[in-house]
């Protein structure tokens, strides 16, 4: 009996470690199996995450490829009138026009110039062309000297250059549901026209066949013209913006 003692004690012992063994073992497992799971769900989660940021990325670089496309033609079509102005001038000064052949080329330029904004955004269109009505009263009723004219409407041109390269806030009235407005407006160059009225509501200019309309946007659109304006307010003039209707409605 003596020698069969130890061996019963060691086949008890091994019977009672051995399903506390296994039990750990078996909870590892699971374990292991859970963290797995979830290691391919984060990855899975962040693979999508870097295609949507991959995706936001080309469009807005889309975007503002053809903001810069946008901006340079109306750069362009600057640069051609004011280089077919020079040119009119010298043709005169060297033919020996006088007066008269100079404020035929000034009111050649301001009735290009008068084309270029009615074919722009709205942004104070009223008060641009005004200006040039003024402009050209005073010339034919000789207030003005044709040298006269002509330099002031050679600053007025510069003036709509510096229009087309910059983005800034300014403020002026639009039509909004019925009634005239005076709202903050947020213009990128002379391609896009944004607006936030005093009850917060923002929106955009938008060509219809009537004429301007100052459509309201809302969602994401409206968060990301508010972006606009809060960059603008803080001195950000360029940057990357996904602004609704950007490329639609220039022209």
């Amino acid at each position: 009996m003596s020698r069969m003692f130890p061996f019963v004690v060691l086949f008890t012992g091994l019977s009672w470690a051995s399903p506390a063994a296994a039990g750990d073992h078996q909870a590892q497992a699971e374990q292991l199996a859970v963290l797995r799971a979830e290691v391919e769900a984060l990855s899975e989660q962040l693979a999508a995450e870097k295609d949507e940021a991959k995706g936001r990325l080309r469009a807005v670089e889309a975007q503002r490829v053809e903001l810069d496309v946008q901006i340079r033609r109306q750069e362009l079509r600057m640069d051609r009138l004011l280089a077919e102005e020079q040119t009119a001038r010298a043709a005169v000064d060297a033919a020996g026009g006088g007066d008269v052949g100079v404020q035929a080329a000034v009111l050649e330029g301001i009735a290009g110039l008068r084309g270029v904004i009615e074919a722009g955004i709205p942004f104070k269109t009223d008060l641009r062309m005004a200006v040039l009505s003024e402009l050209e009263d005073k010339l034919r009723s000789g207030v003005l000297s044709a040298e006269q004219a002509a330099a002031r409407l050679w600053a007025f041109a510069e003036d709509e250059r510096r229009l087309a390269r910059e983005n800034a806030l300014d403020r002026q009235v639009v039509h909004l549901g019925g009634e005239d407005v005076l709202v903050e407006v947020a213009r990128v160059g002379m391609v896009a026209l944004y607006w936030r009225a005093p009850d917060g509501r923002v929106g955009r200019a938008v060509s219809a066949p009537e004429g301007w309309e100052y459509r309201p946007v809302d969602g994401a659109d409206a968060e990301n013209v508010g972006a606009l304006f809060d960059a603008l307010g803080k001195g950000i003039r360029s940057g990357l913006f996904t602004l609704p209707g950007l490329t639609a409605e220039v022209r």
